[in-house]
């Protein structure tokens, strides 16, 4: 595994190396660790900085045996990703100014932490999803193309995540939000490690599966009701009398519908919802002395207007732009309900988008804002994303780094490869 050659200090460890401590690992396997091979490159690379690296993991590992000590656990992460935002859209108050819109939330977020400028995804939803979740490019899960509902299959069960690989480790886990990854059992999340979970099977498709827009022709056929009788039809059993928009469930518990269509409402619910319930789980977890890990991946956005909402939030009034002004708003009331909890500085958030802005044939007002291209493509435009990590007293606040990284750099196990890092300017504060 290639060493990042900007390195100075670390400022972010990947997800897998602060959750799978040697505890994981049996004695005999730490004894009789298997010999990896590596490019000719990483050598050249740990000759130049092999005893600063040493060094780094040295201060590293007391700040987080203090960290410990101080909460009783080891810390807590919580993964935030949404769809379809370019690089620059978020974290760059400047470009905003130039966008007509605003997230100062999310932008202060990247002021207090790490703001990475070459986080690199899939070109699409499902994929980028399958990557991060698994660790592993998403062709090898077979999850490499846009799954559309309704699908009919899903991720395989035999696929490792992140969920499981954490929760062996100790953690309680949980999943909140757009899950996107199959819509038939053996692939919903409380089947892939995850102990709790509110999620959709698909999609915001979905979201235009209302009485309102088959109305409009913007659908046809979801409601046959709506039409009169057809002397021709010989068959109406194909037509769809329900359908499913969120689901909810605990590991090994029965699988729930939650907040039905096809009220519209509802929809814009479930990211109030999953915002709840990361906070409430972060609450239940560190109650019991557990460390917690929680993927909030929120819908964001829905494909039809909400009706409780009466104007617009930005002067740019576009679709991405109200979506992120919303998300804004849900951002502020994770960091406020982390610190209420008291349990911020012994949780590691990041925030990331899936893919790059839906310039082909999406909705008005995805552009490319900086890099050529869009989802589905694989120019920088297409799977070049925001992201930006906050974690106080550990990462130092006002970092903007360069260094290439992947969303699959979020999950390197401790038994596969040695200690990774994503590394900024700066270095563990206080350490």
């Amino acid at each position: 595994m290639r060493r990042l050659k900007t390195v100075k200090q670390p400022a972010i460890i990947t997800l897998a190396v602060i959750a799978l401590s040697s505890t994981l690992v049996p004695a005999h396997a730490q004894e009789q660790k298997p010999k990896i091979v590596h490019d000719a490159e990483y050598y050249i690379l740990d000759t130049q900085h092999g005893e600063a690296w040493a060094a780094e993991d040295k201060a590293l590992d007391a700040k987080l045996a203090e960290l410990k000590k101080k909460f009783g656990t080891p810390p807590n992460i919580i993964h935030v990703m949404w769809d379809d935002t370019a690089v620059g859209e978020v974290g760059i108050p400047a470009i905003q100014k130039v966008r007509g819109f605003e997230t100062p939330n999310i932008n202060q977020f990247a002021a207090e932490g790490i703001n990475f400028m070459r986080m690199y995804t899939e070109p699409a939803c499902t994929p980028s999803r399958a990557a991060v979740i698994t660790g592993r490019l998403a062709v090898r899960s077979g999850m490499h193309t846009v799954s559309f509902p309704v699908e009919h299959s899903g991720i395989d069960k035999d696929e490792v995540t992140m969920a499981e690989v954490l929760g062996k480790a100790g953690y309680a886990t949980a999943f909140y939000g757009k899950w996107h990854l199959g819509d038939t059992k053996p692939s919903y999340p409380t089947e892939q490690g995850f102990d709790d979970a509110l999620w959709t099977p698909y999609n915001q498709v979905p979201s235009m599966w209302i009485p309102q827009a088959e109305l409009m022709n913007i659908i046809v056929g979801m409601y046959p009701d709506f039409y009169p009788k057809d002397p021709y039809e010989l068959d109406k059993t194909w037509q769809p009398r329900g359908f499913v928009w969120t689901l909810e469930a605990t590991k090994g518990g029965p699988i729930r519908e939650w907040g039905p269509p096809p009220d519209i409402a509802n929809y814009y619910k479930i990211d109030a919802e999953s915002l709840k319930r990361t906070l409430a789980f972060a609450h239940q977890s560190t109650t019991a002395k557990k460390p917690f890990y929680v993927a909030w991946w929120p819908v964001a956005t829905a494909f039809f207007p909400n009706p409780a909402e009466r104007q617009k939030s930005s002067v740019n009034k576009a679709l991405p732009a109200e979506s992120l002004t919303r998300l804004d708003k849900l951002i502020k009331q994770l960091m406020d309900g982390l610190k209420e909890q008291g349990i911020d500085e012994n949780t590691l958030v990041v925030l990331m988008a899936d893919n790059g802005p839906f310039t082909h044939h999406g909705p008005d007002g995805m552009i490319e804002t900086l890099y050529r291209g869009g989802k589905g493509d694989y120019w920088e435009g297409g799977v070049r994303v925001p992201a930006m990590a906050r974690w106080p007293g550990v990462i130092k606040p006002g970092q903007t780094v360069g260094d290439i990284i992947s969303q699959t750099d979020l999950f390197m196990k401790w038994t596969r490869f040695p200690w990774t890092r994503i590394c900024g300017e700066s270095g563990v504060q206080g350490g």
